[in-house]
């Protein structure tokens, strides 16, 4: 195994070529890589993309860019006597895709309630050794940086200050040093470890962050705490390493997915086959009511001028099929603001509550989700071309799926049946019991999004609940009719629990 990471990401693909990076870490000083390919039909470069930490480096990362034809089946590369291979899907074929998220705890305390931290990456390396997947999505909490507020961690004496000094304290060279080395620490480490590294070396990742990958409930504080020194220095330390490590980008560089317009990380990517991915940035511009502005801003999850270059970007994009949109917050779930109230009424803090205030069904997200949905929709029931769209998210820490449907005039044909994938953790335990069970009990209402569509959460497995309450992950598996398997890969079932996302029909 690396002592350093080595990390595989999806840059895009043409008819004929599909672009893969590889990102690695050198010691400062040390030679020159040498890179090596055993076939035909692979080109490559090597460029170091940032010195680390950032402010007092003693390492660089590279990226190596490779092109690889579209029916190389494989590609088998050294880097440094370091082997990478990745498949290929063929020049017309949709990749076969595994998706996961929450790659961590929350708490030191809830790794103690798992056997075996990293049993779901294992599972994953055992079904992409029975058949190779070409793409591995990330829909968010690829790390875990909440220990940087606990006693071992740089901030602990900030939170300890009055909340007065707290948002007076200056973001002084020290606390930037001393955060800058624990990001950089913190992917070293975690990425490293067993079964999360071999999966990054195997599968080329499509990685999204969320609130974990800055800290816990990024974006959704209070105004004052948001706008403070110490979170706005953290979080700029946190994008910048998410920029390196998860985006493997320099400063001053954008993805080659990255959608046109827009200053944040959301990317689209086309000439999947049947299959068409947008990947939706949920925290670089998210912010809670802002009253002290000029003038005064209310909340938002993404910029209304980005929101619309994303839909600009989806109304140029054709010859799909499929449109998978990587949301890493569900769009269709349970009415968190009800189990918020009810949560309030127990003793204790309950761990879930940070997360309640993120959820797209948060009174000051409502017009944003309801905006999305009406352009998923009209995506989808294009009478030129309908398509099936479906939604891929974690975030929740529970397997399970739901469906936005509309039956207004405007949106005709199989299309208007939106599907919700929800599946997290990889990692991180579930809810504890009774709030799985609290849960459990609102999961069979239907919201009514608008007059004309609905939002309800599905049965899962044989059971009859609507949460699967263990780790997970999940498959999208294309066949020869362009349907989509979705299989979720539950800790403790020897069979995944299966939905099959048929193509859109007009009607």
């Amino acid at each position: 195994m690396a002592s350093y990471p080595v990390v595989l990401s999806f840059r895009g693909a043409t008819t004929n070529e599909w672009n893969v990076s590889v990102l690695f870490v050198k010691d400062r000083g040390a030679p020159a890589a040498v890179v090596e390919a055993d076939m035909g039909g692979v080109t490559w470069n090597v460029r170091p993309i940032a010195e680390i930490p950032l402010h007092e480096p003693k390492m660089i990362v590279y990226r190596c860019d490779v092109a690889a034809c579209r029916s190389a089946g494989e590609v088998r590369l050294s880097i440094d006597g370091f082997p990478v291979t990745f498949a290929v899907p063929g020049p017309n074929e949709s990749p076969r895709i595994a998706y996961g998220a929450c790659n961590g705890f929350s708490d030191p305390k809830a790794m103690k309630s798992v056997a075996s931290k990293n049993d779901r990456w294992e599972h994953l390396l055992q079904q992409h050794a029975l058949g190779a997947y070409h793409l591995l999505l990330l829909g968010g909490d690829q790390v875990y940086a909440d220990e940087i507020w606990k006693s071992n961690g740089p901030l602990y004496e900030w939170t300890e200050l009055s909340k007065k000094k707290r948002l007076k304290k200056a973001w002084t060279k020290d606390l930037r040093d001393e955060v800058d080395k624990f990001y950089c620490q913190l992917y070293l480490t975690r990425w490293v470890q067993r079964g999360v590294h071999e999966a990054l070396t195997s599968i080329p990742t499509v990685m999204m962050w969320d609130d974990h990958d800055i800290f816990d409930g990024w974006g959704s504080y209070e105004e004052d705490l948001h706008q403070c020194p110490v979170y706005q220095g953290v979080f700029e330390i946190a994008r910048r390493y998410f920029r390196i490590f998860q985006q493997q980008l320099a400063d001053g560089e954008t993805h080659p997915a990255a959608i046109p317009g827009q200053s944040a990380f959301n990317m689209g990517f086309a000439g999947l086959g049947k299959i068409a991915l947008l990947v939706l940035d949920l925290r670089s511009e998210r912010h809670p009511d802002l009253r002290n502005a000029t003038p005064p801003k209310p909340a938002q999850v993404i910029a209304l001028e980005t929101a619309n270059a994303i839909y600009e970007w989806l109304d140029g994009t054709s010859g799909h099929e499929h449109l998978l949109v990587m949301s890493s917050i569900p769009v269709a779930y349970l009415d968190l603001g009800f189990l918020e109230r009810m949560l309030s009424a127990l003793p204790g803090q309950q761990e879930l509550e940070d997360d309640l205030r993120d959820h797209w069904r948060s009174e000051s997200h409502l017009q944003e989700r309801k905006r999305l949905i009406h352009r998923l929709l009209r995506h989808a029931t294009d009478k030129d071309h309908p398509r099936r769209v479906t939604i891929l998210s974690g975030d929740v820490h529970v397997a399970a799926a739901g469906l936005i449907e509309a039956v207004r005039a405007e949106y005709t044909g199989s299309g208007r049946v939106v599907h919700q994938l929800i599946s997290s953790a990889i990692v991180h335990p579930a809810p504890p019991a009774l709030v799985r069970y609290v849960l459990e009990q609102i999961s069979d209402r239907v919201e009514e999004v608008e007059p004309g569509i609905t939002a309800s959460m599905q049965l899962m497995g044989a059971k009859g609940g609507r949460l699967i309450g263990q780790r997970n992950w999940l498959s999208v598996e294309p066949d020869q009719n362009d349907a989509l398997w979705a299989n979720w890969h539950i800790e403790g079932m020897i069979s995944p629990i299966t939905k099959v996302i048929h193509p859109a029909i007009a009607e």
